[in-house]
């Protein structure tokens, strides 16, 4: 197979490998890797050294016959133009078919067709591949038929006969497409890449992204391309044009911004597999390597005083340069804006330098591409900023921090409650949408251990936080004094591995001779039961749990976990569990207080005039 291969790519025809005895491609990008390059065939083959070949027949046509079930195939009534076929090279497919190679004219771009030309009649041309000898399927080879194998380079062989070209001519102008205008279609060698670099352009300056772009040149590569760049060049185009910012006017008017504001919303509407497969072929580019993609959230988790802002302003120097952050995670260059509404622009103004200094980055570096927005004395809400987010332009900022997260909620929203939740994050996550970013949302633990739980517990507030997030990272108190350990759930990435960090003012940073398994207890010893005092119960009855924790005067769910934190036997769940049976059973009521509603706990019904008290 290997020998094969190297065959074809030695006549000029891009190859890549199938699966063995299968038409799959083994390649990721399948035909769009097809190559002559020696080295790159010899290390396909040397991993898989049964695997099939594929010819890629972009500035081919290759016409498929199949034969019915009564032997008869097409054109057999017709030995003129069947002998005009046969001055091509004829592969023989294993279910007894003809593949006749021939070359596009230098005016054509035909694409691929399925019982278009005939019944049982299928070409192949730009945007296909077939299979050649000596693969195999269905246990049977393909083979070229004696005195008519493929043994000339693409350009030397002959463009079909004239009544073809007709028929081909035909049916790609019905589908809409030109055979007759080069400029307009076939992009010719020496003035592909220039070429492909201006409609890159063309893209980004109406708003394109750089996987959005990529796409669009591979399509176009395949279909006008003659031959096809290698697929490693498309890409160097796309990234080096997604460099520079889109044009602000172009994009309003390409995405009809004022349409979008004014009219009605768009409904969903279901895609088919293939229609979503056709539209989103890569993920959202990355910001932050194994962590966090352009338009999702990131959660950072961490004990109050812990040095959350520290860490989350070296994130984004990091991101503003191109860094790795904390000597680990890569980052792609873009701009950030820091909203924070705990501290002052002159505090903001003084920490600046001090970190980027550490870093050993120049003020220089982060002078134009790093943007703060002090709102401490003017605190605003996540909702109420909805007009400061219209202003700025979309893809200006790659990432957006907003410190502390609790601080943008509205006052009358209670951050225990799922549904309150929630509902913010979708907001956040539609404001990553309309800016073109990712968001990073610095909050706070909760009190008390944080060792024994789970990384989605770890944080003050609704559970919902950490499921509505696309990355929960959470910093955790090690046990030695001064170090924490960093931990991440991430959605759109492999896991990673938890690290231990060690401060040093002004950084937190990566300490490898650390155990990342070594968290601290924050729970306090308790003293051995003497003789005379029996020891506490590690099993709650319903009845000794209210008792204990609760009375006539109402509590949320988070202050009777609060009270029972140090308690044997009363973990988070358990509490939880235990509340829905005394409730269950009369023993507990629910109330529900504030515009909010938020819930609380009492061992006495809720009267009706105390139901709209704050």
């Amino acid at each position: 197979m290997l020998h094969a291969a190297l065959w074809y790519a030695e006549l000029g025809y891009p190859v890549f490998p199938c699966a063995p005895g299968r038409k799959i491609p083994l390649t990721e990008h399948g035909l769009l890797e097809a190559t002559t390059d020696t080295e790159q065939i010899t290390t396909w083959w040397t991993q898989h050294p049964d695997a099939n070949i594929a010819i890629r027949t972009d500035g081919l046509i290759v016409i498929d016959i199949d034969i019915d079930g009564e032997g008869n195939a097409w054109l057999t009534g017709e030995p003129a133009k069947l002998a005009d076929l046969e001055a091509a090279p004829l592969s023989l497919t294993p279910r007894g078919g003809r593949h006749y190679f021939f070359r596009q004219p230098g005016d054509r771009a035909w694409r691929n067709t399925a019982g278009r030309l005939a019944p049982r009649v299928d070409t192949r041309a730009n945007g296909g591949y077939v299979l050649v000898a000596p693969s195999g399927a269905e246990g049977k080879p393909y083979a070229w038929q004696a005195e008519h194998e493929l043994s000339m380079p693409p350009q030397r062989l002959c463009e079909p006969p004239a009544w073809l070209v007709a028929m081909l001519d035909a049916h790609a102008a019905s589908n809409g497409v030109t055979t007759n205008n080069t400029s307009a279609n076939a992009i010719p060698e020496g003035q592909r890449n220039e070429t492909l670099a201006r409609l890159a352009g063309a893209m980004r300056r109406v708003g394109m992204s750089q996987a959005e772009i990529f796409a669009a040149l591979q399509q176009v590569n395949a279909d006008r391309c003659s031959p096809p760049l290698p697929l490693r060049e498309v890409e160097r185009t796309a990234v080096s044009i997604a460099r520079y910012e889109p044009d602000a006017v172009s994009v309003a008017v390409a995405e009809n911004h004022w349409g979008q504001d004014r009219g009605p919303p768009a409904q969903p509407v279901p895609l088919t597999v293939r229609e979503l497969m056709a539209t989103h072929r890569t993920l959202r580019p990355p910001v932050i390597h194994g962590l966090l993609r352009r338009g999702e959230t990131m959660n950072v988790i961490a004990p109050s005083k812990t040095g959350k802002s520290w860490l989350v302003l070296a994130l984004a120097m990091a991101v503003a340069t191109g860094r790795k952050w904390l000597d680990t995670f890569e980052t792609v260059s873009g701009n950030v804006l820091i909203i924070d509404n705990e501290l002052h622009a002159e505090t903001l103004a003084h920490r600046i330098p001090q970190v980027a200094e550490c870093l050993r980055i120049g003020m220089n570096e982060i002078a134009e591409t790093m943007s703060v927005q002090s709102l401490r004395g003017q605190l605003r809400d996540i909702f109420s900023l909805g007009k400061y987010f219209d202003s700025i332009e979309p893809g200006r900022y790659a990432l957006v921090v907003l410190d502390a997260f609790y601080r943008f909620m509205p006052r009358d929203m209670d951050e225990n409650d799922n549904g309150t939740m929630a509902n913010i994050y979708n907001h956040v996550d539609a404001l990553a949408d309309r800016v073109g970013c990712s968001f990073v949302l610095i909050h706070h633990s909760t009190k008390g251990n944080q060792s024994a739980k789970a990384v989605t517990d770890v944080g003050a507030g609704a559970g919902s936080q950490s499921r509505a997030t696309d990355t929960h990272l959470v910093l955790r108190p090690h046990e030695e004094p001064g170090a924490v350990v960093l931990d991440a759930a991430v959605r759109s990435w492999p896991p990673i591995e938890a690290m231990a960090l060690r401060w040093l003012f002004p950084l937190w940073k990566a300490a490898p001779d650390l155990d990342p398994a070594a968290l601290r207890s924050e729970r306090p010893k308790r003293a051995k039961p003497s003789a005379k005092e029996p020891a506490e119960p590690s099993t709650w009855s319903v009845e000794q749990f209210v008792e204990t924790f609760l009375s006539n005067q109402p509590a949320t769910k988070a202050q009777i976990r609060e009270a029972a934190t140090d308690e044997p036997g009363l973990s988070w769940r358990r509490v939880a569990d235990l509340l829905d049976i005394a409730e269950s059973r009369g023993l507990v009521h629910r109330w529900r207080v504030g515009k909010a509603h938020r819930v609380l706990y009492a061992t006495v019904p809720q009267s009706a005039g105390e139901e709209t008290e704050a």
